[in-house]
């Protein structure tokens, strides 16, 4: 039985692809000039929010010049224009299984910079037990997953992930936890083969039915 539900955010919590993007076209402008495509963006994801920007600009994200304050103000201040909200019944929901007893985490690409203020803009704050953050140089999802099972001193088989891309679905596999593939956001239909060529557990179309199978999995 499942005791230990873990989230991405982006895409699965609420429809932030875009915030996220726009955000970093705008900071890598506003710094040099230079406006960045989307695809560009996107190659980078994986990494997080300074190893992202770290790309963009060709500076080593741990380097003291990176512009990091100058992304997070562009980001939160596109916050509420283009992600002004999580998907319909997203918190009530992290709240409702929390009250259960259940534990949750929260694992996501972002760092704490851009993570906080949306866990905070979304009415989550205080909710999970763990907030695992992604890391500038490689995509630590699977490191996060493992970190929480011993957190929660739980096996593979008690937790399930929660995410949308096709790279959450090989990450979790590589540890053996199940993922419930989150296809309900705006960027879900691009990504429909390469999820399904992965075989994730479960795939839902509809943040409705979340719940219901999350109940089913957990009695």
């Amino acid at each position: 039985m499942l005791k230990g539900i873990i989230f991405d955010m982006d895409g699965t919590l609420g429809d932030t692809l875009q915030l996220c993007i726009e955000a970093y076209r705008r900071a890598t402008q506003e710094v040099s000039g230079r406006t960045p495509t989307a695809d560009e963006v996107v190659s980078y994801f994986g990494l997080s929010d300074r190893g992202v920007l770290g790309g963009l600009l060709n500076i080593n994200p741990d380097a003291p010049e990176l512009p990091i304050a100058t992304f997070v103000r562009v980001y939160c201040e596109l916050h509420d224009e283009l992600a002004p909200a999580a998907f319909p019944g997203a918190a009530d929901l992290l709240w409702r299984l929390k009250e259960r007893g259940l534990k949750l985490a929260l694992l996501t690409g972002k760092e704490h910079y851009t993570a906080i203020p949306t866990v905070e803009k979304y009415g989550m704050s205080g909710v999970f037990d763990l907030q695992l953050y992604g890391d500038p140089y490689y995509n630590c999802k699977a490191d996060n997953l493992k970190r929480a099972m011993e957190a929660w001193n739980l096996s593979p088989e008690e937790i399930i992930y929660v995410g949308d891309a096709p790279s959450d679905i090989s990450l979790c596999h590589s540890v053996g936890v199940s993922i419930i593939n989150a296809a309900w956001g705006s960027n879900s239909a691009a990504d429909e083969a390469a999820c399904l060529a992965l075989a994730p557990e479960y795939r839902l179309t509809d943040f409705a039915e979340l719940e219901n199978l999350l109940t089913k999995l957990t009695s």
